[in-house]
């Protein structure tokens, strides 16, 4: 497995974020006719995460005039893998600064991994967050997440992301990726702060997901008077190692 680059987050994250919320039947999403990729240059830098020391939350807020009756969410992504390759710049000899474009990465978890208002989580998370929810109703908000009216984990067990394209805008870099939910395949941008040393690189950021990206329909009910939010929020730091090339997975 493996995730070449940056931006896992995203996502991942960013997808299991279903929780509370019900399926619609999206349009398949069907990838742009592709172009042919510069050439790889020889020295390549290869990362394999650290799932220890990484870390995906994604945020689902309640919403509708009986908002008050629900619970605000914190979903964290376990047992992360995946594996980034950044060039190697010809001049500073560092990973990824003048060709973010031919950087790579892939991440994929499964989709009962996903953990649920864990209560040192909800309070770090801030306002909107506080207290610990009981167990009877962390249960029920897992059961429905997992469900055949969501992520249907009993056939489809696990999230991937993949690179499509990277590229640098301001002091930060934007992947494009493709998310695999279910059988549909979502697209999204999403930022990376990237931080390289000796050791390895983090990557960390966070953004806003809809569900209308992910080909979902928020979960409502009393005609919509209590719901979950259209828009979620990912945070997201992701450490990964250097390896050497001869321990890397091929790319994806």
């Amino acid at each position: 497995m493996k995730f070449r680059a940056l931006g896992w987050a995203g996502l991942g994250l960013g997808l299991i974020l279903v929780a509370c919320r019900t399926a619609q039947s999206p349009q398949r999403y069907t990838p742009p006719a592709s172009v042919a990729a510069p050439a790889r240059p020889a020295s390549v830098e290869h990362f394999r995460l650290d799932p220890a020391q990484s870390e995906v939350l994604i945020l689902v807020y309640r919403d509708g005039p009986m908002a008050a009756l629900g619970h605000n969410h914190v979903l964290s992504v376990r047992q992360l893998s995946g594996e980034a390759a950044l060039p190697l710049d010809s001049t500073a000899q560092s990973p990824g600064r003048e060709h973010p474009e031919l950087a790579s990465f892939a991440l994929e978890f499964p989709v009962a991994a996903i953990a649920v208002d864990e209560p040192a989580l909800r309070a770090q998370a801030g306002t909107g967050f506080e207290g610990a929810l009981d167990a009877p109703s962390i249960e029920g908000t897992r059961a429905h997440m997992l469900g055949p009216l969501l992520l249907d984990a009993s056939h489809f067990e696990r999230i991937r992301l993949e690179s499509a394209a990277v590229q640098a805008e301001g002091d930060h870099w934007l992947a494009t990726l493709h998310i695999g939910v279910r059988d549909y395949e979502a697209q999204v941008q999403v930022p990376i702060a990237l931080q390289i040393d000796a050791e390895g690189l983090l990557a960390t950021g966070e953004f806003d997901l809809t569900h209308a990206q992910l080909g979902l329909k928020p979960y409502s009910v009393a005609l919509g008077a209590l719901r979950v939010a259209e828009t979620l929020h990912v945070r997201y730091r992701l450490l990964a190692r250097r390896v050497p090339a001869s321990e890397a997975t091929e790319a994806p």
